[in-house]
């Protein structure tokens, strides 16, 4: 924030305008609730398996309306949460329905800017001469291999607010209803249910780009962004297709950049709004400014590639929002306050660990330079270290530095 905006931003939290801080972790509460049972139900679940490539223990990230990322997870970890609520929402009485595994392949909540987006991938299975030890147990990938796969099924599920949990159960209600579905008539139904694929292939076709397919048994150094020897040309999913340099849909992309953003076009001629997490044109990647408080949704491009993903824009605070919502009941100050939360500029940081996005600020700064004291010390010399082009030029350094040691 600028000087001016400081001083009308303290003068509008003296009048009572302030605004909550936020734990670092948020659990997600999963209540036994039957409506997620479907009619007529065929089917018992005895083994929830955790076949997720990444089996940490949250199960998604929520970013704030002030720009902080807190991690999303299940208070008693996410199997015994799972197995709990599945084993107990569909009981089988008397052991009269058949029995099935569930391998979860993926389970990730993503929200920002008040939009949530739950991603649920999992196969049903039969037990294939191949007996757990007993239920509920969480086995390798190779103990999913020895079970016969009977239904897969990538859900997609959205909503807006801060009701995790009735989103993952809207997830739940949408996956039992597929597989049961399934089970009524196997002859005509697809063992295959698939929300992504359905909504890729029509964004393939308004883009008139590929979908791409992956060897995921197999990766090269063309696998990693930061050690490539050349950016794929395509639409980033997930901050995980930007990561591992594998776009989801690849092609001739059709751009319209201006002033350091970009939007992506169909091949009508009309701005595309699906909420890609950004994409490539093989030479600069740009980044959705959807997943960061800011004005306007477009895709801002990266100038800086390394440990982190460096970009300029205005980095809307919560204060800036609070200020600029209420300006009218202040007149004029109100006004300058609102035209400040439009215009100001902020060194934006999209960390590529954890794929948190976030505004550097003079007290982040040391952290993200520490073990560098030559960069720290330059830091410590800067009359102003609040200034984005100061900041981006450090981190530039910093950058430069890790990629040279990454592609040694």
């Amino acid at each position: 924030m600028n000087r001016l905006f400081t001083i009308i931003t303290f003068f509008l939290i003296n009048c009572g305008l302030s605004s909550a801080q936020k734990a670092d972790v948020y659990d997600v509460p999963l209540e036994i609730d039957l409506r997620v049972v479907p009619t007529g139900r065929l089917f018992s679940v005895d083994t929830i398996i955790n076949a997720r490539v990444d089996t940490v223990t949250h199960i998604g990230t929520w970013q704030q309306p002030s720009g902080k990322i807190v991690e999303l997870r299940f208070t008693e970890g996410f199997q015994p949460t799972l197995t709990n609520f599945i084993f107990s929402t569909l009981t089988n009485f008397d052991n009269k329905l058949p029995f099935y595994s569930i391998a979860v392949r993926d389970f990730t909540i993503n929200s920002a800017r008040g939009f949530n987006r739950f991603e649920l991938a999992v196969t049903f299975c039969k037990r294939n001469a191949y007996q757990l030890g007993s239920a509920a147990v969480d086995t390798t990938i190779s103990g999913v291999h020895a079970l016969a796969p009977v239904f897969n099924a990538d859900i997609i599920v959205e909503s807006s607010g801060t009701d995790f949990s009735s989103l993952v159960k809207e997830g739940l209600t949408k996956l039992f209803l597929k597989f049961n579905n399934y089970l009524t008539n196997t002859e005509t139904v697809p063992s295959n249910y698939s929300d992504l694929l359905a909504e890729m292939t029509k964004s393939a076709q308004e883009l008139n780009l590929t979908q791409a397919v992956y060897d995921s048994s197999h990766t090269t150094i063309d696998d990693d962004l930061l050690r490539c020897n050349q950016l794929r040309s395509g639409v980033y999913r997930t901050f995980n297709d930007l990561r591992l340099n594998r776009p989801s849909l690849t092609g001739q992309l059709s751009i319209q950049e201006k002033n350091g953003f970009a939007s992506l076009r169909k091949s009508s001629g009309s701005r595309a709004k699906y909420r890609f997490f950004g994409f490539c044109d093989g030479r600069d990647l740009f980044i959705s400014t959807n997943i960061y408080p800011t004005a306007g949704i477009r895709y801002a491009k990266v100038k800086s590639v390394g440990r982190y993903l460096l970009w300029i824009d205005n980095y809307v605070t919560s204060s800036e929002r609070t200020a600029s919502a209420v300006g009218a009941s202040f007149g004029l100050i109100g006004a300058l306050a609102a035209s400040s939360a439009t215009s100001y500029k902020d060194c934006i940081a999209l960390d590529m660990q954890t794929g948190g996005v976030f505004m550097v600020t003079k007290d982040k700064l040391p952290q993200m330079l520490a073990g560098h004291d030559d960069l720290l010390a330059e830091l410590a010399a800067m009359p102003n270290p609040k200034d984005e082009q100061k900041q981006f030029y450090l981190l530039d350094k910093l950058n430069q530095r890790v990629r040279s040691q990454v592609t040694r």
